[in-house]
């Protein structure tokens, strides 16, 4: 199941460790986010080796801009504190474990 982040610093604190994690940026009033929030919650009871995160935009502007979620949904791929992969819009549960693996 993701996760939903708070704050800044439990962002910061689930980055750390070794498995890769996946960041849906998202908003409650987005429609595309609320068609992807269901793709996005199977694939994360799927995988257990990827943590799963969900930042809402609006409730956390300033990691919004540092990973420059500026369309939404942006879903982002972070290994070692690195973004390795990204994506803007709508995509398939087949999509999204493709996002992970390259």
């Amino acid at each position: 199941m993701a996760h939903i982040i708070q704050t800044t610093e439990e962002f910061d604190a689930l980055l750390k460790g070794e498995k890769p994690v996946l960041v849906d940026f998202y908003a409650d009033w987005c429609g595309p986010c609320k068609v992807f929030s269901p793709i996005f919650e199977k694939v994360s009871q799927e995988l257990e080796d990827v943590k799963f995160v969900r930042v809402n935009v609006d409730e956390e502007p300033e990691l919004a801009n540092k990973y420059m979620a500026y369309s939404i949904p942006y879903i982002v791929v972070i290994e070692n504190g690195e973004v390795v992969n990204s994506h803007t819009g709508l995509v398939d549960e087949e999509a999204l474990k493709q996002l992970i693996k390259n």
